[in-house]
């Protein structure tokens, strides 16, 4: 079943345009919540909370770079797409 936007704005008395916005609010907040859990598990791997401090474990020589190195790079990624949802969040 299809619902269209016109009908649930006016079940719930917003406009349609804020119906939207809140809808894509509303999503971001859950793609940043997504993005930052699995970002946080990857570093708890390594008993860190950040990129930096993943990268200090292996100048440090506490962690081999071979065994950090593809959740290091998925961490990156993440954060940087942690980034750009919050980014997307205040444009909204």
């Amino acid at each position: 079943m299809s619902v269209d936007i016109r009908t649930l704005a006016k079940e719930f008395s917003l406009t349609e345009e804020t119906l939207r916005k809140e809808s894509l609010r509303a999503f971001l907040l859950e793609q940043l919540r997504t993005l930052d859990a699995e970002r946080r598990a990857r570093c708890a791997k390594f008993g860190a909370t950040t990129l930096a401090e993943m990268d200090e474990l292996v100048r440090q020589g506490m962690v081999p770079e071979e065994e950090i190195l593809e959740d290091f790079q998925h961490v990156d990624y993440l954060t940087t797409r942690v980034a750009r949802v919050k980014a997307l969040l205040e444009e909204l």
